[in-house]
């Protein structure tokens, strides 16, 4: 159900920052923006897909940017890394809002999301980088949860990541210094674990992330669930069901050793 309202949620902003409003998009150097007066099939196929008009003379001005700078940011991933991405979100500019598409690669397995920005030079910047950085982290997350309880029965999946690290050689003795970050969600088995041995955990965890100098918000769930084979990147969600709780613990790291918890039992999700 949840993975159904975020899927909802993707479309309906997808939808909404098409048709929203925004400021003009020439920047005074760097990239400039194309003012073609025609549509091309890959924006044809995307403006149908999102129930948008596929001619351009029904578009409204916003929508007609919209489009028109979704294609290059996202041509520009395509010709910057020689592989095929497809359109995940886009914000248009506002006066809170940055200029950003979102964006996945087919070559990625588990489809995270890519970003594209404009920078103060007006040039195109990405995330994509990241993604060697994410799964590097990914696998010293696992491989620390999985050695403290000797068990595949528990196990971490990145909801967003960010970083500020530029490439694994900045990396040292596995020490991020605070410039990586985002959402991990924590699923441990209640065949593995008490809740007494559940909220050491917790507490190891935090030293543990502390130690390597993250910045992280932690979803950590003890779940009555003994089978852990069949959750993976694309259902891990559908397991977060009220019946199958026994603990829900949130674990903020915001570097400097400083930190906030909170612990829920009764979930309304």
């Amino acid at each position: 159900m949840k993975n159904c309202i975020k899927r909802s949620i993707a479309l309906i902003l997808s939808l909404l920052c098409l048709v929203s409003c925004g400021k003009a998009g020439n920047s005074s150097s760097g990239h400039k923006w194309q003012n073609s007066e025609t549509l091309n099939e890959w924006q044809i196929d995307l403006l149908e897909s999102q129930g948008l008009p596929t001619d351009i003379e029904q578009l409204s001005p916003s929508q007609k940017r919209s489009i028109q700078h979704i294609y290059e940011m996202i041509n520009y991933l395509n010709e910057k890394y020689d592989e095929e991405f497809v359109y995940a979100g886009y914000v248009e500019p506002g006066v809170m809002d940055e200029e950003t598409l979102y964006a996945r690669s087919l070559s990625d397995e588990k489809q995270r999301a890519v970003t594209v920005k404009i920078d103060d030079n007006g040039d195109f910047t990405d995330d994509y980088y990241s993604v060697g950085i994410r799964d590097y982290c990914e696998n010293l997350y696992n491989d620390f949860i999985k050695d403290y309880f000797n068990s595949d029965k528990a196990v971490i999946f990145i909801d967003n990541f960010d970083c500020e690290i530029d490439n694994l050689n900045e990396i040292k003795n596995d020490h991020f210094d605070n410039k990586v970050g985002g959402r991990n969600n924590i699923l441990i088995s209640s065949k593995i674990c008490t809740e007494k041995e559940f909220e050491d955990f917790i507490a190891d965890y935090y030293r543990w992330c502390d130690k390597h100098e993250l910045v992280l918000t932690n979803r950590i769930t003890l779940i009555d669930i003994d089978d852990f084979s069949c959750i993976n990147y694309w259902n891990y969600a559908d397991y977060y069901k009220k019946e199958l709780f026994l603990a829900d613990y949130r674990l903020n790291l915001y570097g400097n050793h400083k930190y906030s918890t909170s612990l829920n039992r009764n979930l309304e999700e």
